[in-house]
């Protein structure tokens, strides 16, 4: 396999892994009995980090059909 296809595959897995991860954790933080601030911000920043790669796969170069 190419190292552009074995990239683009890693950038989905890093958008999907980071995605839930941080899905999970925030959820789980605002359904705990007491609110831990720390782990919102970090459930967020997690989020982030998936925002990144998921726009970091958007920017990629396509191949244009004539």
């Amino acid at each position: 396999m190419s190292k552009k296809y074995t990239s683009t595959i890693l950038l989905f897995a890093v958008f999907i892994g980071f995605f839930i991860w941080g899905a999970f954790m925030l959820r789980d933080t605002l359904t705990a009995s007491t609110r831990d601030g720390e782990s919102i911000v970090y459930a967020i920043m997690i989020l982030g980090c998936s925002l990144a790669a998921l726009v970091a796969i958007l920017r990629l170069p396509r191949k244009r059909h004539s």
